[in-house]
Formats: C-alpha cells, structure tokens, sequence
C-alpha cells in the first residue's frame, strides 16, 4: 500500500504502520499522527532526525551563529575564497 497523505488517524497509523513507515523514510516527508485533544505526533525519517540535530548543534552558540551568518554574507556578495589543495591540507594540519 502506498501512502499518499501527510497526516493519518492513530488507528489507521497502526494498521498500516508498514506503509507509513516505508514511505516517511523514502520520500524523507514527515507524517502527523493525529490523536485527540491536540496531542499529535510526528514521524520523520532517520535522515531528517540528524538533519535536525546537525542544525541544532550547529546554531546552538551565538559564535557558530554568527560565524555562519558572516559566511554567508560572504558568500552573497561573491567575497570567498576557494581553497587550493595545498591551503585546505595547511588548514587541516594547523
């Protein structure tokens, strides 16, 4: 069965758990899980769960923050410097 919606009923979720599963983890779309009195779940895919915890971990100090946000102002205004082999090999050996 090929589930085609982005949100099911508790008791539909569980008799065509297989589906569901199979296609959060194929397609990497989340499914809602609808329950009573507003207390849905999520399912997401492995992949979109590390995803999630990179970003975090990533935006998670304001200098990682702004370090990035610096980069991509960089970036935007076509500053950057594209690495040779030899300065990326300095870099890591630093």
């Amino acid at each position: 069965m090929k589930a085609s919606v982005s949100a099911t009923s508790v008791s539909d979720f569980r008799k065509n758990f297989k589906a569901y599963a199979d296609d959060v983890s194929d397609l990497n779309e989340p499914l809602i899980i609808t329950r009573p009195k507003q207390k849905n779940v999520i399912l997401i895919s492995e992949q979109e769960y590390n995803s999630l915890r990179e970003t975090n971990y990533l935006l998670a100090t304001t200098a990682n923050r702004k370090a990035l946000q610096d980069s991509l102002t960089q970036l935007n205004r076509a500053e950057g410097h594209t690495l040779t082999p030899k300065e990326w090999e300095k870099l890591q050996n630093d």
